[in-house]
């Protein structure tokens, strides 16, 4: 991975700090304090909160690095077509 989209992912995930660690508070802090850290259930709850955040937001920081090179290699061809046309 080169530094261009560790550089985008790593921005995504400080533009995301905030309501990520809203979401913690809510889906792992209330039930923990409320008793629930008994439960098997919530567990595996916990692990799913835990895991799927990061996964989607690198997800969608690798889906939006490829439409954008793919759009810049459409700019580019359709440049090219352009300046090699003749009259």
């Amino acid at each position: 991975m080169n530094r261009v989209p560790r550089t985008r992912v790593a921005h995504a995930f400080r533009r995301t700090a905030l309501p990520l660690a809203s979401y913690y508070a809510v889906t792992l802090a209330v039930p923990l304090a409320n008793g629930a850290a008994q439960s098997g259930a919530f567990v595996e709850h916990a692990l799913a909160v835990l895991v799927v955040p990061p996964v989607a937001i690198i997800l969608a920081c690798t889906v939006h690095t490829i439409a954008h090179a793919l759009a810049s290699a459409c700019r580019a061809a359709g440049a090219s077509r352009r300046c090699c046309r003749l009259p």
